[in-house]
């Protein structure tokens, strides 16, 4: 009886050369692979005994983990199929200009059933995908969440631990809060906590919250002793669902972040909502007058929110807030005072009314 021919396995690879040494490419991948699988539900614990799951199901497990050279895993894509194993191996090798990085994924042609379904997945699943986020809009997403609207990335971890043209207005902050040991603070939108560094130097206690999962991880790590103290908490969420108790905080703080807010009239309120009867809310943003200008360049400039005087002032009182002004306070005063190098002193004087300060009671 003649045999049914057979099957040669199924092969789906993606590659790209990135300007890296192996060993920071394989860690960088890594690295991002963790972040951006989480982001879509799945849950990859990296290591030669790692595991990748979905809703706490196994999907994938590590065979092989080479450091600088590949990571193979058993893949389990049908449980449908339970006896359909597949592999799925990255790959890094040097190349000119940096390495090459593939992905393979090999086997299931049980799964698409036909070989000719291979290429309607191809081109509907991961060309498609390939393909839009090269477009306009969703490049510019990326871009502007990468570097500033969810920061996450080694390079926005080193701009955020020590965000230099932020300074003065930290300072500009601390001055009008006037915070002391008994204030309980609520930071909106705190990035690498670098405020917090300088806010907590009063003795204040205080509670931060952040959208990006790496910033969160960031604000925790640089103020480390201050959470182990027990005098600082940092909450992954976001602006407009603060997950704080009513009444608790004596005053708040939100700078270089009111711009990104989709429902910013929702975040006023939950921090209304998260005051004490009194209680003073501090925000820091950028005029229009930022567009084109190292500070705000495109895509930024065209994804972000800028408010007129007024708007601002408006906002507040619609928040539940009793009072509100808004101050367009000149920042060079707070650069010199700060010892900042000359030029970034200049880019401040360049720009006298390119920054708004609001100050809000309850």
């Amino acid at each position: 009886m003649p045999r049914a021919p057979r099957k040669e396995p199924l092969r789906v690879e993606v590659a790209s050369v990135v300007p890296l040494k192996r060993a920071e490419a394989f860690s960088v991948v890594v690295d991002e692979l963790v972040e951006a699988l989480g982001r879509q539900g799945l849950v990859f614990v990296p290591g030669p005994k790692g595991t990748i799951t979905q809703q706490e199901k196994p999907v994938g497990h590590v065979e092989a983990w080479v450091p600088k050279e590949r990571i193979r895993l058993a893949w389990h894509p049908a449980p449908w199929l339970p006896n359909e194993t597949t592999e799925l191996e990255l790959r890094f090798a040097d190349a000119a200009g940096g390495t090459r990085v593939s992905a393979e994924h090999r086997g299931g042609a049980d799964v698409f059933g036909e070989a000719g379904e291979v290429a309607g997945w191809v081109a509907g699943s991961a060309l498609a995908s390939f393909v839009a986020n090269l477009a306009p809009a969703a490049l510019g997403d990326w871009v502007t969440d990468r570097t500033a609207r969810r920061p996450s990335g080694r390079r926005s971890r080193g701009i955020y631990s020590d965000p230099i043209f932020h300074r003065p207005n930290f300072a500009l902050l601390l001055e009008v809060l006037e915070l002391g040991p008994r204030d309980r603070l609520l930071e909106v939108g705190c990035g690498g906590g670098a405020f917090l560094q300088e806010a907590l130097r009063s003795g204040c206690s205080a509670t931060a919250v952040d959208h990006s999962p790496d910033m969160v991880r960031l604000a925790r790590a640089n103020n480390r002793a201050a959470v182990e103290a027990g005098r600082l908490e940092v909450l992954e969420a976001e602006a407009s669902e603060l997950p704080v108790i009513t009444g608790a905080y004596t005053c708040a703080v939100s700078t270089g972040a009111l711009a990104f807010f989709p429902r910013a009239l929702e975040t006023f309120r939950e921090v209304h909502r998260a005051l004490t009867p009194g209680g003073r809310f501090a925000v820091f943003t950028g005029t229009r007058e930022l567009v084109g200008t190292p500070a705000c360049p495109e895509p930024i400039a065209s994804r972000v929110h800028f408010y007129e005087d007024a708007e601002l002032e408006t906002l507040a009182r619609q928040g539940g807030f009793r009072s509100a002004e808004v101050r367009r306070p000149d920042l060079v005063r707070y650069a010199v005072a700060l010892g900042l190098a000359p030029d970034v002193v200049d880019l401040f004087r360049s720009l006298p009314a390119a920054a708004q300060l609001l100050v809000a009671h309850r």
